[in-house]
């Protein structure tokens, strides 16, 4: 019997310039392919915190969240967070063995288009929604990537 798989809650931030337009990708060292910048939560954080940590440490940039929608309540000891973009289900092929994520994708805008591209990353960069077709990832994520072109701009 196959062990089972381990379950991970991971947070991304889907990172746009100030003009909407363009989106910050980075080519993950371990897989190979272009994707936005993430990671796995932390025992002391919430899904929005570990994005918000994880992509500021990947990119080195400062950005603000942007809900994907306008609904927000609050009351009595409580308060809702900026909803993500999505969630996925994804099982994640590293080397040494397949993952299976909770990955709550966040919408972000960058404040100025200054990124860094750190050790856990081959290369970095700003792409168009034209460009997105031609670049190496899994087809899901150019799914999410075009879902929140349409998403930000309407924000």
């Amino acid at each position: 019997m196959a062990s089972p798989l381990k379950k991970c809650i991971v947070g991304g931030v889907l990172l746009f310039n100030k003009e909407r337009n363009k989106v910050l990708l980075l080519k993950h060292r371990k897989l190979g392919v272009w994707i936005y910048p993430g990671g796995h939560l932390q025992p002391e954080e919430d899904p929005l915190e570990c994005a918000i940590r994880e992509t500021r440490e990947e990119t080195g940039t400062t950005f603000h969240v942007v809900s994907s929608t306008n609904i927000e309540i609050s009351g009595d000891g409580t308060v809702s967070l900026p909803q993500p973009l999505i969630i996925m289900r994804e099982i994640v092929p590293y080397a040494e063995g397949a993952h299976e994520h909770f990955d709550m994708i966040y919408l972000g805008v960058a404040d100025e288009d200054y990124y860094i591209t750190n050790q856990e990353s081959m290369d970095s960069g700003w792409f168009t929604k034209e460009e997105i077709a031609e670049l190496e990832t899994f087809g899901n994520v150019k799914d999410i990537i075009r879902y929140g072109f349409e998403v930000i701009n309407q924000r």
